[in-house]
């Protein structure tokens, strides 16, 4: 595994890859690219891209995550811009320009790409077959419980806008700020506590220390609100004009979307490439999930290998 703060329209950026860092030369002419759910921290992805590539075996995989959500060490001389003033830069438009920037910028013209989206991830991907040049590189898009349609009708989009948005608004900030003052050693016991009580591992400590910070957590918390205001139906005419390369993931415990959304999508598109979960995977499956979700994702990205 390599890791780097790489500069994405002038935003720090978070990568992490396996097989292949970003800069070589990718001569297996194929790759696998993951943009993550939100929050967006990479770091939460350790565990299922490391395994997905070492299943695949030569298929180099890199995991980007989104702009503002991971910030560059504090000795870094590089900075995030801040969210007041730069709000283009953050809300859904800038998180997609600024993976087509990664894209255009490190991904050859002749290499193929398995593009895998976790949840907004999903939508995000939909966007960027918008763009032709996107298009022509992609081998097949994996979307994997995608929040791609109606995310505040959905068990948690009420949960968010109704409860954790209003307290967000009143006290996030105090909290954050607060909880961000307090000594390392004591957030690390506040966030292994949060852990053990529910079931996450260890391994994501440090991860989850960087999701605490003030300047990340409001711009987890603005991306979040935009999803409400923008996901609301289905894309037909995006999903229509690409149907071949579209495979869709569904779970059946997602308060983010329901299985009625997957069942909705079967019957408004017969020929579509969607599948229902079977093993109770959850929608935030990097936390506790990752191996068995990276055999199934590996067993997709073989069937549709170049020939």
């Amino acid at each position: 595994m390599q890791e780097a703060y790489v500069n994405i329209n002038s935003i720090p950026t978070h990568i992490f890859t396996w097989g292949r860092w970003i800069e070589e030369t990718i001569p297996e002419k194929e790759i696998v690219i993951c943009i993550t759910g939100n929050p967006g921290l990479p770091g939460f992805y350790t565990e299922f891209a490391g395994t997905l590539q070492k299943e695949l075996g030569d298929l180099p995989v890199w995991v980007i995550g989104h702009a503002g959500h991971d910030d560059p060490p504090e000795a870094s001389i590089r900075e995030v811009p801040q969210l007041s003033g730069n709000e283009e830069l953050f809300n859904l438009d800038g998180q997609i320009r600024h993976k087509i920037a990664f894209i255009e910028k490190y991904v050859p013209s002749d290499v193929k790409i398995h593009l895998i989206g976790h949840s907004i991830g999903a939508w995000m991907i939909l966007q960027l077959l918008e763009n032709e040049k996107i298009r022509n590189r992609i081998q097949k898009c994996y979307l994997l419980f995608p929040t791609i349609e109606r995310m505040i009708e959905s068990p948690n989009g009420w949960v968010f806008t109704k409860i954790a948005m209003p307290l967000y608004s009143v006290f996030g900030y105090i909290f954050f700020t607060f909880f961000s003052s307090l000594p390392v050693w004591l957030r690390l016991l506040f966030i292994q506590i949060y852990f053990l009580i529910f079931s996450i591992p260890r391994h994501f400590l440090g991860t989850g220390l960087k999701y605490s910070k003030p300047s990340v957590a409001e711009k987890v918390v603005f991306l979040a609100d935009d999803e409400m205001a923008r996901v609301r139906g289905v894309q037909r005419e995006i999903v229509e004009q690409n149907l071949d390369i579209l495979k869709l993931y569904y779970g059946t415990t997602d308060g983010w979307v329901p299985v009625s959304y997957y069942e909705q999508l079967k019957k408004d598109y017969p020929k579509i490439d969607a599948t229902l979960d079977d093993q109770k995977i959850a929608h935030a499956f990097v936390l506790r999930h990752s191996q068995p979700m990276a055999i199934i994702v590996r067993d997709m990205i073989q069937k549709h290998r170049r020939g």
